[in-house]
């Protein structure tokens, strides 16, 4: 299950065609953060997509929209910043994802796009390959790009995927990671960044519970031989 998340979209006709361009493609989620009013714009541009308006969720920040889901896929048109901007194409989420999941594609706004911090509050980005003179697309045309993609894909691919207690066991995974960054990094920057990167890796993985549980032993042995409890 998908979730289109478009935080603090600034206008309501952008919000109008999000809406219709979902519907285009049988995607009917939509979460909008701190958006403005919608009115009588959004409601002409998204055409026969009234209803995704209508049950839109309100929400008042990103970190809220995303506890309506289990996995976050940023969007950008920015490559820049090393590590931290290290993306998934759209064609390998297909390749991987399992219906089971549900997937936060996260917009940013039209003018801005989305803040470093919030990129960093998704486990993972994407982009649309687009010419270097000019790679900024319009949100609505962006998002029907990644959606014909999933669309054709069926979202349907089998996978071995983790159930709601491997999600838990993976967030708990990370939670583990923070503890041993906090032993072995001083530094605060390095230790976010790290974080980033590591919540990238398990996003590209879509790991099973398996690894999972593998990972968590192994941390968990990590953490005490730095504590001194394991010899």
């Amino acid at each position: 299950m998908f979730y289109i998340i478009f935080v603090e979209p600034e206008t309501p006709g952008n919000i109008g065609s999000v809406a219709r361009v979902m519907k285009n493609f049988g995607f009917y989620n939509l979460i909008l953060v701190n958006p403005v009013e919608i009115g009588d714009e959004a409601y002409k541009l998204a055409v026969h997509a009234e209803d995704i308006l209508t049950s839109a969720i309100i929400v008042k920040s990103l970190e809220e929209a995303l506890t309506y889901v289990d996995m976050s896929i940023a969007t950008s048109a920015n490559t820049s910043g090393g590590v931290l901007r290290n993306y998934i194409t759209i064609e390998n989420i297909t390749k991987k994802m399992s219906p089971e999941f549900k997937i936060g594609i996260v917009l940013g706004r039209e003018s801005s796009g989305l803040r470093n911090e919030e990129v960093k509050m998704c486990d993972t980005i994407t982009i649309i390959p687009t010419d270097k003179r000019y790679p900024t697309m319009n949100v609505s045309h962006a998002l029907s790009i990644i959606l014909y993609e999933l669309f054709k894909s069926n979202c349907c691919i089998k996978t071995n995927s983790l159930d709601e207690n491997g999600l838990l066991e993976k967030n708990l995974l990370i939670e583990d990671f923070k503890k041993i960054l906090s032993i072995v990094e001083e530094r605060e920057y390095r230790r976010n960044n790290a974080l980033t990167v590591f919540k990238h890796v398990l996003a590209r993985g879509f790991n099973t519970r398996r690894e999972i549980y593998t990972l968590k032993g192994i941390f968990r042995k990590i953490t005490l031989k730095l504590e001194g409890e394991l010899e």
